[in-house]
Protein backbone atom coordinates (compact mmCIF):
# COMPACT_ATOMS: atom_id res chain seq x y z
CA UNK A 1 0.00 0.00 0.00
CA UNK A 2 1.83 3.38 -0.93
CA UNK A 3 2.06 5.78 2.07
CA UNK A 4 0.66 9.11 2.70
CA UNK A 5 0.59 11.92 4.89
CA UNK A 6 -2.07 11.21 6.65
CA UNK A 7 -1.18 7.80 7.24
CA UNK A 8 2.12 7.81 8.25
CA UNK A 9 1.01 10.69 11.35
CA UNK A 10 -2.48 8.58 11.82
CA UNK A 11 -4.72 12.21 11.72
CA UNK A 12 -7.80 9.87 10.74
CA UNK A 13 -7.39 7.67 13.54
CA UNK A 14 -9.33 7.50 16.78
CA UNK A 15 -6.35 8.74 18.80
CA UNK A 16 -5.89 11.46 16.74
CA UNK A 17 -9.69 12.35 16.93
CA UNK A 18 -10.12 11.70 20.78
CA UNK A 19 -7.26 14.57 20.62
CA UNK A 20 -8.85 16.93 18.33
CA UNK A 21 -12.08 16.78 20.98
CA UNK A 22 -10.10 17.33 24.02
CA UNK A 23 -8.40 20.03 22.28
CA UNK A 24 -12.15 21.98 21.67
CA UNK A 25 -12.73 21.41 25.39
CA UNK A 26 -10.46 22.88 26.54
CA UNK A 27 -10.95 25.89 24.25
CA UNK A 28 -14.97 25.84 24.72
CA UNK A 29 -13.94 25.45 29.18
CA UNK A 30 -11.15 28.64 28.49
CA UNK A 31 -13.91 30.75 26.67
CA UNK A 32 -16.79 30.52 28.84
CA UNK A 33 -14.03 31.03 31.95
CA UNK A 34 -12.86 34.43 30.17
CA UNK A 35 -16.51 35.95 29.75
CA UNK A 36 -16.34 38.80 31.97
CA UNK A 37 -16.03 42.20 30.57
CA UNK A 38 -17.69 41.07 26.67
CA UNK A 39 -20.76 43.05 26.52
CA UNK A 40 -22.50 40.07 24.14
CA UNK A 41 -21.73 37.09 26.43
CA UNK A 42 -23.83 35.34 23.19
CA UNK A 43 -21.00 36.13 20.42
CA UNK A 44 -18.68 33.47 22.43
CA UNK A 45 -21.54 30.73 22.09
CA UNK A 46 -21.76 31.04 18.26
CA UNK A 47 -17.70 31.31 18.53
CA UNK A 48 -18.03 27.83 20.19
CA UNK A 49 -20.22 26.58 18.29
CA UNK A 50 -18.88 27.33 15.22
CA UNK A 51 -15.08 25.66 16.38
CA UNK A 52 -17.76 22.16 17.16
CA UNK A 53 -19.01 22.15 13.74
CA UNK A 54 -15.10 22.25 12.31
CA UNK A 55 -14.61 19.67 14.62
CA UNK A 56 -17.14 17.22 13.76
CA UNK A 57 -16.30 17.61 10.30
CA UNK A 58 -12.81 17.15 10.68
CA UNK A 59 -13.46 14.29 12.55
CA UNK A 60 -15.91 12.64 10.13
CA UNK A 61 -13.79 13.09 7.09
CA UNK A 62 -11.77 10.45 7.06
CA UNK A 63 -9.81 10.53 3.88
CA UNK A 64 -5.95 11.48 3.73
CA UNK A 65 -6.31 14.52 2.33
CA UNK A 66 -9.00 17.08 3.70
CA UNK A 67 -11.95 17.62 1.58
CA UNK A 68 -12.58 20.89 -0.21
CA UNK A 69 -15.80 21.71 2.02
CA UNK A 70 -13.91 21.26 5.06
CA UNK A 71 -11.10 23.16 4.25
CA UNK A 72 -13.05 26.05 3.38
CA UNK A 73 -14.84 25.67 6.90
CA UNK A 74 -11.89 25.72 8.53
CA UNK A 75 -10.37 28.89 6.48
CA UNK A 76 -13.43 30.55 7.93
CA UNK A 77 -14.07 29.58 11.01
CA UNK A 78 -10.99 31.61 12.34
CA UNK A 79 -11.60 34.67 11.00
CA UNK A 80 -15.38 34.89 11.66
CA UNK A 81 -14.51 34.21 15.35
CA UNK A 82 -12.10 37.00 14.87
CA UNK A 83 -14.92 39.51 13.81
CA UNK A 84 -17.31 38.07 16.34
CA UNK A 85 -15.62 38.27 19.54
CA UNK A 86 -12.22 40.68 18.82
CA UNK A 87 -13.84 44.04 19.39
CA UNK A 88 -15.72 42.82 22.38
CA UNK A 89 -12.62 41.93 24.63
CA UNK A 90 -11.72 45.10 27.04
CA UNK A 91 -8.52 43.30 27.65
CA UNK A 92 -6.05 41.10 25.83
CA UNK A 93 -5.31 37.77 27.72
CA UNK A 94 -6.88 34.24 27.53
CA UNK A 95 -9.98 35.72 26.10
CA UNK A 96 -8.54 35.79 22.77
CA UNK A 97 -8.31 32.33 22.55
CA UNK A 98 -9.73 32.44 19.21
CA UNK A 99 -6.58 33.35 17.58
CA UNK A 100 -4.82 30.68 18.88
CA UNK A 101 -7.71 27.96 18.26
CA UNK A 102 -7.47 29.78 14.51
CA UNK A 103 -3.91 29.23 13.66
CA UNK A 104 -4.35 25.56 15.38
CA UNK A 105 -7.21 24.95 12.93
CA UNK A 106 -4.51 26.11 9.82
CA UNK A 107 -2.25 23.57 11.55
CA UNK A 108 -4.09 20.70 11.35
CA UNK A 109 -4.97 22.18 7.65
CA UNK A 110 -1.32 21.93 6.90
CA UNK A 111 -0.92 18.16 7.90
CA UNK A 112 -4.02 17.18 5.72
CA UNK A 113 -2.57 18.11 2.51
CA UNK A 114 -3.98 21.76 2.62
CA UNK A 115 -0.96 24.00 2.97
CA UNK A 116 -2.06 26.88 0.14
CA UNK A 117 -5.33 26.97 2.12
CA UNK A 118 -4.02 27.08 5.44
CA UNK A 119 -2.07 30.19 4.49
CA UNK A 120 -4.68 32.01 2.60
CA UNK A 121 -6.89 31.38 5.77
CA UNK A 122 -4.45 32.72 8.12
CA UNK A 123 -3.43 35.90 5.74
CA UNK A 124 -7.85 36.70 5.94
CA UNK A 125 -7.42 36.02 9.91
CA UNK A 126 -4.33 38.51 9.73
CA UNK A 127 -6.27 41.18 8.03
CA UNK A 128 -9.17 40.60 10.78
CA UNK A 129 -6.79 41.03 13.70
CA UNK A 130 -4.62 43.92 12.09
CA UNK A 131 -7.60 46.12 11.56
CA UNK A 132 -8.73 45.05 15.02
CA UNK A 133 -5.47 46.66 16.46
CA UNK A 134 -5.53 49.26 13.77
CA UNK A 135 -8.96 50.19 15.56
CA UNK A 136 -8.76 49.45 19.33
CA UNK A 137 -6.39 49.97 22.22
CA UNK A 138 -4.71 46.82 20.75
CA UNK A 139 -2.57 48.86 18.58
CA UNK A 140 -1.18 47.90 14.93
CA UNK A 141 1.99 46.73 16.43
CA UNK A 142 0.33 44.23 19.23
CA UNK A 143 -1.33 42.75 16.41
CA UNK A 144 0.86 41.97 15.14
CA UNK A 145 3.17 40.58 18.07
CA UNK A 146 0.08 38.26 18.33
CA UNK A 147 0.33 37.42 15.02
CA UNK A 148 3.95 37.11 14.41
CA UNK A 149 3.61 33.98 17.61
CA UNK A 150 0.73 32.42 15.62
CA UNK A 151 2.12 32.51 12.03
CA UNK A 152 4.76 30.10 13.94
CA UNK A 153 1.88 27.55 14.50
CA UNK A 154 1.47 27.59 10.45
CA UNK A 155 5.38 27.51 10.02
CA UNK A 156 5.86 24.91 11.74
CA UNK A 157 2.91 22.96 10.32
CA UNK A 158 3.94 23.92 6.47
CA UNK A 159 7.30 22.82 7.48
CA UNK A 160 6.60 19.43 9.47
CA UNK A 161 4.04 18.45 6.25
CA UNK A 162 6.50 19.43 3.58
CA UNK A 163 9.47 16.93 5.20
CA UNK A 164 6.48 14.65 5.67
CA UNK A 165 6.17 14.43 1.93
CA UNK A 166 9.85 14.07 1.40
CA UNK A 167 9.76 11.12 3.18
CA UNK A 168 6.54 9.98 1.56
CA UNK A 169 9.02 10.24 -1.73
CA UNK A 170 11.78 8.51 -0.55
CA UNK A 171 9.41 5.40 0.84
CA UNK A 172 8.22 5.37 -2.57
CA UNK A 173 11.40 5.34 -4.24
CA UNK A 174 12.44 3.04 -1.94
CA UNK A 175 9.27 0.23 -2.53
CA UNK A 176 9.20 1.03 -5.72
CA UNK A 177 13.23 -0.35 -6.10
CA UNK A 178 12.25 -3.02 -3.54
CA UNK A 179 9.67 -4.05 -5.67
CA UNK A 180 11.60 -4.42 -8.90
CA UNK A 181 14.75 -6.15 -7.03
CA UNK A 182 11.81 -8.67 -5.99
CA UNK A 183 10.47 -9.17 -9.21
CA UNK A 184 13.96 -9.51 -11.03
CA UNK A 185 14.19 -11.95 -7.88
CA UNK A 186 11.46 -13.86 -9.05
CA UNK A 187 11.99 -14.22 -12.44
CA UNK A 188 15.45 -15.55 -12.26
CA UNK A 189 14.04 -18.01 -9.56
CA UNK A 190 11.48 -19.04 -12.14
CA UNK A 191 14.16 -19.19 -14.94
CA UNK A 192 16.47 -21.48 -12.16
CA UNK A 193 12.95 -23.53 -11.43
CA UNK A 194 11.86 -24.12 -15.38
CA UNK A 195 15.67 -25.22 -16.04
CA UNK A 196 16.30 -27.36 -13.45
CA UNK A 197 12.61 -29.08 -14.53
CA UNK A 198 13.41 -29.27 -18.03
CA UNK A 199 16.86 -30.94 -16.87
CA UNK A 200 15.22 -33.24 -14.90
CA UNK A 201 12.89 -34.58 -17.56
CA UNK A 202 15.73 -34.59 -20.37
CA UNK A 203 17.55 -36.84 -17.92
CA UNK A 204 14.32 -39.21 -17.04
CA UNK A 205 13.39 -39.69 -20.70
CA UNK A 206 16.33 -38.70 -23.24
CA UNK A 207 19.74 -39.48 -21.19
CA UNK A 208 18.78 -43.63 -21.10
CA UNK A 209 18.32 -43.91 -24.82
CA UNK A 210 21.41 -41.59 -25.80
CA UNK A 211 23.55 -44.03 -22.95
CA UNK A 212 21.98 -47.05 -24.75
CA UNK A 213 23.20 -45.29 -28.38
CA UNK A 214 26.39 -44.77 -26.58
CA UNK A 215 26.95 -48.31 -25.13
CA UNK A 216 27.33 -49.45 -29.28
CA UNK A 217 24.56 -52.03 -28.42
CA UNK A 218 22.66 -52.88 -31.44
CA UNK A 219 19.85 -51.34 -31.38
CA UNK A 220 16.27 -53.00 -31.84
CA UNK A 221 13.14 -51.91 -33.42
CA UNK A 222 11.64 -51.57 -29.82
CA UNK A 223 14.80 -49.03 -29.14
CA UNK A 224 13.77 -46.84 -32.26
CA UNK A 225 10.20 -46.51 -30.75
CA UNK A 226 11.51 -45.48 -27.19
CA UNK A 227 13.63 -43.02 -29.66
CA UNK A 228 10.44 -42.03 -31.52
CA UNK A 229 8.36 -41.53 -28.40
CA UNK A 230 11.38 -39.14 -26.76
CA UNK A 231 11.46 -37.45 -29.50
CA UNK A 232 7.39 -36.90 -29.40
CA UNK A 233 7.77 -35.66 -26.06
CA UNK A 234 10.04 -33.18 -26.69
CA UNK A 235 7.90 -31.77 -28.68
CA UNK A 236 5.35 -32.03 -26.64
CA UNK A 237 7.30 -30.56 -24.44
CA UNK A 238 7.98 -27.14 -26.69
CA UNK A 239 4.02 -27.07 -27.87
CA UNK A 240 2.00 -28.29 -24.99
CA UNK A 241 3.46 -27.53 -21.73
CA UNK A 242 -0.13 -26.90 -20.03
CA UNK A 243 -0.59 -30.32 -20.54
CA UNK A 244 2.66 -31.37 -19.46
CA UNK A 245 0.48 -33.58 -16.14
CA UNK A 246 1.69 -36.50 -15.21
CA UNK A 247 -1.68 -38.23 -15.79
CA UNK A 248 -1.68 -37.23 -19.48
CA UNK A 249 2.77 -37.88 -19.60
CA UNK A 250 1.57 -41.79 -18.76
CA UNK A 251 -1.05 -41.82 -21.09
CA UNK A 252 0.68 -40.43 -24.32
CA UNK A 253 3.34 -42.47 -23.65
CA UNK A 254 1.52 -45.64 -23.69
CA UNK A 255 -0.67 -44.69 -26.84
CA UNK A 256 2.46 -43.74 -28.60
CA UNK A 257 4.26 -47.21 -27.66
CA UNK A 258 0.82 -48.79 -29.18
CA UNK A 259 1.62 -47.15 -32.54
CA UNK A 260 -1.32 -44.33 -31.61
CA UNK A 261 -0.46 -40.96 -33.19
CA UNK A 262 -0.40 -38.14 -30.93
CA UNK A 263 -1.11 -35.01 -30.64
CA UNK A 264 -0.25 -32.14 -28.23
CA UNK A 265 -0.94 -28.38 -28.22
CA UNK A 266 -1.11 -25.66 -25.98
CA UNK A 267 -3.05 -22.41 -27.25
CA UNK A 268 -4.19 -20.81 -24.45
CA UNK A 269 -1.56 -18.19 -23.65
CA UNK A 270 -3.04 -17.94 -20.40
CA UNK A 271 -2.85 -20.00 -17.36
CA UNK A 272 -5.65 -22.07 -16.91
CA UNK A 273 -7.13 -22.87 -13.30
CA UNK A 274 -5.78 -25.65 -12.16
CA UNK A 275 -9.14 -27.69 -11.55
CA UNK A 276 -10.27 -27.03 -15.15
CA UNK A 277 -6.89 -28.27 -16.63
CA UNK A 278 -6.86 -31.38 -14.56
CA UNK A 279 -10.25 -32.31 -16.12
CA UNK A 280 -9.57 -31.42 -19.03
CA UNK A 281 -6.34 -33.82 -18.37
CA UNK A 282 -8.49 -36.63 -16.97
CA UNK A 283 -10.56 -36.32 -20.75
CA UNK A 284 -7.46 -36.01 -22.39
CA UNK A 285 -5.86 -39.36 -20.73
CA UNK A 286 -9.37 -41.60 -20.71
CA UNK A 287 -9.78 -41.02 -24.70
CA UNK A 288 -6.10 -42.21 -25.43
CA UNK A 289 -6.19 -44.75 -23.05
CA UNK A 290 -9.28 -46.41 -25.37
CA UNK A 291 -7.67 -45.19 -28.51
CA UNK A 292 -6.04 -48.58 -30.41
CA UNK A 293 -4.81 -46.65 -33.79
CA UNK A 294 -5.32 -43.53 -35.97
CA UNK A 295 -4.57 -39.68 -34.11
CA UNK A 296 -5.65 -38.02 -31.08
CA UNK A 297 -5.13 -34.67 -31.11
CA UNK A 298 -5.60 -33.04 -27.50
CA UNK A 299 -5.50 -28.99 -27.88
CA UNK A 300 -6.21 -26.18 -25.50
CA UNK A 301 -7.85 -23.28 -26.97
CA UNK A 302 -6.78 -19.61 -26.33
CA UNK A 303 -8.02 -17.60 -23.31
CA UNK A 304 -11.53 -15.75 -24.08
CA UNK A 305 -13.35 -18.57 -26.08
CA UNK A 306 -16.23 -20.02 -24.61
CA UNK A 307 -14.37 -23.79 -25.12
CA UNK A 308 -11.65 -24.64 -22.83
CA UNK A 309 -10.15 -27.35 -24.99
CA UNK A 310 -11.03 -30.57 -27.78
CA UNK A 311 -10.06 -33.70 -27.66
CA UNK A 312 -10.29 -35.88 -31.46
CA UNK A 313 -9.68 -39.10 -31.50
CA UNK A 314 -9.42 -40.24 -35.09
CA UNK A 315 -9.03 -43.91 -35.35
CA UNK A 316 -11.00 -46.94 -36.08
CA UNK A 317 -13.79 -45.38 -34.10
CA UNK A 318 -14.05 -41.63 -33.93
CA UNK A 319 -15.14 -39.18 -31.08
CA UNK A 320 -14.67 -35.25 -30.76
CA UNK A 321 -15.13 -33.82 -27.05
CA UNK A 322 -15.24 -30.28 -26.32
CA UNK A 323 -14.85 -29.10 -22.74
CA UNK A 324 -16.90 -25.79 -22.32
CA UNK A 325 -15.01 -22.94 -20.02
CA UNK A 326 -16.20 -22.71 -16.61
Amino acid sequence: MKPTLAGLTNLTGWGTRAVMWLYFVTIAALALSTTGGIREPWRVIIAIALFAVLTLAATLDGGDRLSLPVTLLAVVVGPINALLLAWQLPYVGYNSWFVGAGTTTLFLLCLRGRIAYAWIGFGVLSAVILAWGATSFVTVAGAGTMLARQGLVVVVGTMFALGLRRTIREIDTLTAAATERAATEAARLAETTERARRHAELAETVAPLLERIASGAPISVDDRRDFAVAEAELRDSLRARGLRTPVVIDAVRSARRRGVDVVLLDDSNAETPDDQLEAFAQLVADTLHDSIDGRVTARLLPAGRPVLGTVVADGTTYSKHEVPRA
